[in-house]
């Protein structure tokens, strides 16, 4: 009977060596990845830093244009709906039909920003903030839109949102006791607090900041003069109100509470 050899391949990997291999890999995967995040965390700050410049450019010129004023930031049927993140609503509309804009809906309506996606960081975490909410089926700024019907995301209204917070505060606010914020934002440029921003990424909860990591969080902050300031100040977020936001309090007063106490908190 004739005997059958079974040659070993020389080249082959064992077991062990295959394990090692796996194990320098993993080794390597653990120490690449958490760089990996911090960079791509940094350019989604950056970039959302950048459109804040932009909007803040944009907004000059608008201001520039039409004597000082900033965009109306109109409520809706004598309401004190302060919305800072509102662009359109299906149920303030013009004579003719068409949505009426909202604050930097403005900007793109009079074509001082062409590309709405300007108007949102990329790093937002809740899908009501993010540009690709609004763009499916329609163009940005019409409606309806598939995503804010109460089926799809069990919003009762159709609004477009934006993706940052806007909240413009006069040097000489006058302050309602009974919320702790102004009685009415500011109407022109020029008396705009310029120790204090007018706009922000989006502030809802701390658990929805765009910049937040297990030890930091952070915002960007558009200031009068046009620039832009990065906030990491953990003063900034452990004021109380945070606590009543991040436990599902979403009465308006709050919100408007949230934005004048962080935006105070912010330094130029």
């Amino acid at each position: 009977m004739k005997t059958i050899k079974i040659q070993r391949n020389g080249s082959a990997f064992t077991l062990i060596e295959l394990l090692v291999v796996i194990a320098v890999i993993a080794l390597l995967l653990s120490i690449v990845t958490p760089a990996l995040k911090k960079a791509q965390d940094t350019a989604k700050r950056v970039i959302c830093g950048a459109r804040l410049n932009q909007i803040g450019k944009a907004m000059k010129m608008y201001s520039d244009a039409f004597g000082g004023s900033l965009p109306d930031d109109h409520n809706v049927n004598g309401s004190r709906e302060r919305h800072g993140y509102i662009a359109y609503r299906n149920d303030n509309r013009l004579s003719d039909g068409s949505l009426k804009p909202y604050r930097f809906a403005y900007l793109y309506e009079l074509n001082y920003i062409e590309t709405p996606e300007i108007f949102y960081c990329p790093g937002n975490r809740l899908d009501a903030y993010k540009y690709e909410s609004y763009t499916q089926p329609s163009p940005w700024g019409t409606l309806p839109q598939d995503f804010n019907t109460a089926s799809a995301a069990g919003f009762g209204n159709q609004w477009v949102r934006i993706g940052y917070t806007y909240f413009p505060v006069e040097r000489n606010a006058r302050i309602d006791p009974a919320i702790g914020a102004p009685y009415e934002l500011g109407k022109k440029f020029i008396q705009l607090n310029p120790n204090m921003p007018y706009a922000s990424d989006l502030l809802h909860n701390r658990q929805s900041l765009a910049h937040r990591t297990k030890t930091v969080m952070s915002i960007n902050a558009l200031f009068p003069d046009g620039h832009v300031a990065v906030c990491n100040d953990p003063e900034a977020f452990q004021d109380a109100i945070w606590d009543r936001v991040d436990n599902g309090i979403s009465a308006q007063t709050d919100y408007d509470f949230l934005y004048y106490s962080v935006f105070r908190l912010v330094r130029p």
